[in-house]
């Protein structure tokens, strides 16, 4: 069971029955109460309006969505669709649509999204979600906490300012991430910062598709013509993308900064490499003269130079040292020479 699913597990029989997780009556003064959603919409009081979210994976729940005479063949479609692309539709009346979600974990937090589908209809929002989503949560503790709400859209419009609030946060997580990157470059701890970068940047580039997706749609919304689209979803699409909008800079700046960082953390690897491979050279090209005189003089044959002389060791050494010491200045040379051209 998950934790919404326990949270209101003490809402009643009839609507676990019908596969709905919890059903809001609010009042004309906008306040919010638990209560049993009636069999048809048709029954709903004119004061006021309802909450109604529901399990879209549970039988039960999908058989009394088909069964609801109120919603549009168009409504219906986008609910019980299996489609995860985000869409706002306008069809007889009820704006239906869906968008992308935090998912909902035991912890509180998770960084992997899921769909809100939703229906706004005369006095009643119904919204379902195959998987618990933190903006739902975090709006019905706050209607339980008080939060007056006055209308269905309105109450949709903070269930996208509670996801705007958990976007946020993140984004504000991601700066901070990448702020500490930046100063353990600075700092000279390049390796740490080498393990940590992917993972911040990964976590931007999501963000980032996620902001894009949202500041898209209800761009579209906001844009939409008055035939297609009511004055009042119109402005309230404009609040949410105008504020949604801040939020995308805020992700668009740091996941700039997170591949400028990747990329300065890629050359001071580079550079290290470098440094390697010239000490190996340099060594390897002076050692290469004493390992040719070594060889030369560890001929098993006969006639060698300084064969039968007490010091021919010490030639032999001296000989070596000669030419080491000869490659080395003749490399620094041509390393002058080259940085000079």
């Amino acid at each position: 069971m998950s934790i919404v699913d326990s949270a209101t597990a003490m809402l009643g029989d009839s609507n676990d029955q019908r596969g709905l997780v919890f059903a809001f009556q609010f009042s004309p003064e906008g306040r919010g109460s638990y209560d049993i959603f009636p069999d048809a919409a048709e029954s709903v009081s004119d004061d006021g309006f309802w909450w109604v979210h529901v399990h879209l994976t549970d039988v039960r729940c999908r058989k009394w969505i088909e069964d609801q005479a109120w919603i549009t063949e168009e409504a219906r479609e986008i609910l019980l669709s299996y489609e995860s692309h985000d869409r706002i539709e306008m069809d007889d009346g009820q704006l239906a649509g869906v968008f992308v979600d935090a998912k909902l974990d035991f912890d509180g937090r998770s960084e992997e999204m899921a769909e809100l589908r939703f229906v706004v209809a005369d006095r009643i929002l119904l919204t379902g979600r195959r998987r618990s989503l933190l903006s739902v949560e975090n709006t019905r503790i706050a209607i339980e906490r008080g939060k007056k709400i006055e209308s269905s859209l309105e109450l949709l419009e903070e269930i996208v300012d509670r996801e705007a609030d958990y976007m946020a946060r993140a984004a504000s997580d991601l700066g901070h991430a990448v702020d500490a990157i930046e100063d353990k470059i600075m700092t000279g701890y390049v390796k740490d910062a080498r393990a940590e970068t992917p993972r911040v940047r990964r976590r931007a580039i999501t963000l980032h598709r996620q902001m894009s997706r949202l500041l898209v749609l209800f761009r579209r919304v906001e844009r939409a013509p008055a035939s297609r689209m009511p004055a009042d979803m119109r402005d309230a699409a404009g609040r949410i993308a105008q504020r949604l909008e801040s939020i995308y800079q805020e992700v668009h700046a740091s996941q700039d900064r997170a591949r400028l960082l990747q990329d300065e953390v890629s050359a001071h690897l580079a550079n290290e490499t470098n440094r390697q491979l010239y000490v190996l050279s340099m060594l390897t090209a002076l050692f290469l003269p004493a390992t040719l005189v070594t060889g030369f003089f560890g001929m098993n044959t006969k006639g060698l130079p300084f064969g039968d002389d007490d010091l021919g060791f010490w030639y032999a050494f001296g000989a070596a040292a000669i030419a080491a010491a000869a490659t080395y200045v003749i490399l620094q040379l041509a390393l002058r020479r080259r940085g000079a051209d």
